[in-house]
């Protein structure tokens, strides 16, 4: 069974591609300097590589002796291959087997910038960037992505030397950035009420799930995770109102950016009181549902949708897969007989402060994958990672063998034997519409997406990377991705506000996660009790104030702020 994170959703990219997959099979078992990325014509011994992947299954031996891009791979490079998966203490082993010189040949640690760095400190893992570049021609694609300068800003926030590669880096980015503040709804409900398509401001959206509830509907249905997640509500009300009513628990959340660059907290604002009032009045009345917080997200919220008895609601629907999936799951469970027509989904809303801002990279550092520094056959390791890197090694894990598990269509992209390809992955529990292999999927991308470094620079391709499942993708689902895209398509750029590079290197002292988690438990307490009608707004909101005051809000913005000029100055050239 695979995380949750591995949900992501987007269109699909045109992807310039060279060579078939059918290269695969060229050659002989035994491979040499043509058939492998070898600099020498002797053929290599075959050698077993363990390779190392979080959350995967393999309690069935037949599937997997079966795999058969596993072998594919094995007879392109002259190695057998183990794989090695894990779940609970997973971290905890790899890096127990590292000091122990028993781990795998390559595997991952996620995003932990400090183990890295200790561990090349120590001398733990391989500084593969010597090898590399001692071996340019054997090793082109790597060449290639560490030379890239953005590589080398992570290599130099990680060990202060721009030129050292201890890891293949992780980046996740998606096809189409995500955001909150979307909503989807019944659409006999929305005409019921006099709306002939979607809200487009809040004022409207106010108007439409007042309306419903007066008629004996749920209005709105924010998913909350019981009032400990307030993103859907703020996108919603909030930030189109230039605020927020987020608590500052991580990234920017809670914080807006000011005309000249710098950061303001705004949770305890005047102008989020007001929409505190505003959502109070909402809840009051059932627009905003009356059972949030108390009821769950995913049963009760989907039931209440499938039932017709909810007439709006957020749950991710920045994602365009999000509404093909709330349309499969809510809808037409609880419907058969219905059909897309009987859902709208809107767009981001404007208020007097125009659409909401989502602001971050659209971006994130994912796994590290690492080469134990006791590793016998580095090179032959480091021959994987570059054949994977490769086109041909790009197509075999994300389209398969052809005339297997795909044939070309005219435009060139796969049709996609979606039968062959569950033979592949359902042995390891694999299955959730992303990616297609299970292993080495996270390897260049945490969205599990298709990256080309042939046609791009490391940066480009896996910030830029391709989604490919609609191609193997039903008639329905492609149908109401579409439907999503497109609607979507015209305020994501107008919501959406990348930050500069350097952001990714904005750092606060280790000291303010304790005043983190202090001010998230303050706002969760009174926004509950405000909203829910158990405190009154006027006399609780300077008491709100004060206690966000002494547990150090105003430090934490100058630290913020800080932090985020140190970032431009180091890593902003």
């Amino acid at each position: 069974m695979k995380l949750d994170i591995r949900k992501a959703l987007g269109i699909v990219l045109t992807l310039a591609l060279i060579a078939s997959a059918a290269v695969v099979f060229g050659g002989c078992a035994q491979p040499t300097a043509t058939t492998a990325p070898s600099a020498s014509p002797t053929p290599l011994p075959n050698i077993t590589i363990r390779f190392s992947q979080f959350g995967n299954s393999l309690d069935d031996p037949t599937g997997f002796k079966n795999d058969r891009i596993k072998a594919a791979i094995e007879q392109k490079l002259n190695i057998t291959l183990e794989y090695d998966t894990g779940t609970d203490g997973y971290d905890d082993r790899m890096a127990l087997e590292l000091s122990a010189g028993t781990g795998p040949d390559l595997f991952p640690t996620w995003g932990d910038a400090t183990k890295l760095s200790k561990w090349a400190n120590d001398g733990a893992v391989l500084k593969i960037s010597d090898i590399v570049s001692a071996n340019a021609a054997r090793y082109p694609v790597l060449t290639k992505i560490f030379s890239a300068k953005e590589y080398k800003t992570y290599n130099e926030f990680y060990t202060g030397d721009k030129d050292a590669v201890f890891a293949i880096y992780e980046i996740g980015a998606f096809a189409v950035p995500p955001y909150a503040g979307v909503s989807v709804y019944n659409t006999r409900i929305l005409n019921e009420v006099g709306y002939a398509k979607a809200p487009t401001t809040v004022d409207e959206f106010v108007d439409f799930t007042t309306k419903a509830a007066a008629k004996g509907y749920t209005g709105w249905w924010p998913r909350n995770d019981k009032l400990t997640n307030w993103a859907e509500i703020d996108k919603t009300v909030a930030s189109p109102n230039g605020t927020s009513i987020m608590p500052p628990a991580s990234d920017f959340n809670g914080f807006v950016m000011n005309a000249d660059g710098t950061w303001t907290l705004m949770t305890t604002s005047d102008k989020s009181k007001e929409v505190v009032k505003l959502l109070a009045s909402m809840y009051k009345n059932n627009a905003l549902s009356n059972a949030v917080g108390i009821k769950g997200d995913f049963d009760d919220a989907y039931a209440m949708f499938g039932a017709g008895t909810l007439a709006s609601a957020n749950f991710g629907f920045g994602f365009p897969g999000q509404f093909r999936d709330f349309l499969k799951d809510p809808w037409i469970k609880a419907n058969p007989s219905g059909t897309m027509a009987d859902l709208t989904l809107g767009t981001a809303l404007q208020g007097s402060a125009g659409f909401s801002q989502t602001y971050g990279a659209p971006y994130w550092m994912g796994a590290h994958y690492l080469i134990p520094a006791s590793e016998k056959n580095p090179e032959r390791v480091l021959d994987l990672v570059e054949f994977l890197a490769s086109t041909e090694g790009q197509q075999l894990t994300h389209w398969g063998i052809e005339g297997t598990h795909y044939t070309k269509g005219a435009d060139g992209q796969p049709v996609y034997n979606v039968a062959e390809w569950d033979k592949e992955t359902k042995p390891y529990g694999y299955g959730d519409g992303r990616g297609q292999y299970v292993w080495f999927s996270y390897l260049f991308s945490a969205t599990e997406y298709m990256v080309d470094f042939a046609a791009n620079d490391w940066f480009t391709a896996v910030t830029h990377p391709t989604d490919n499942s609609n191609l193997w993708a039903t008639a329905s689902d492609k149908a109401a991705m579409d439907y999503a895209t497109t609607t979507l398509k015209d305020t994501t750029s107008k919501v959406v506000v990348t930050l500069p590079f350097y952001y990714s290197f904005v750092k606060l002292p280790d000291s303010y996660v304790d005043v983190r988690n202090s001010l998230k438990d303050i706002t969760n307490r009174y926004l509950a009790g405000m909203i829910g009608g158990q405190m009154d707004i006027d006399k609780e909101w300077p008491n709100y104030v004060k206690e966000y005051a002494d547990a150090g809000a105003a430090d934490l913005e100058q630290a913020m702020n800080a932090a985020i000029q140190e970032a431009k100055t180091k890593y902003g050239g």
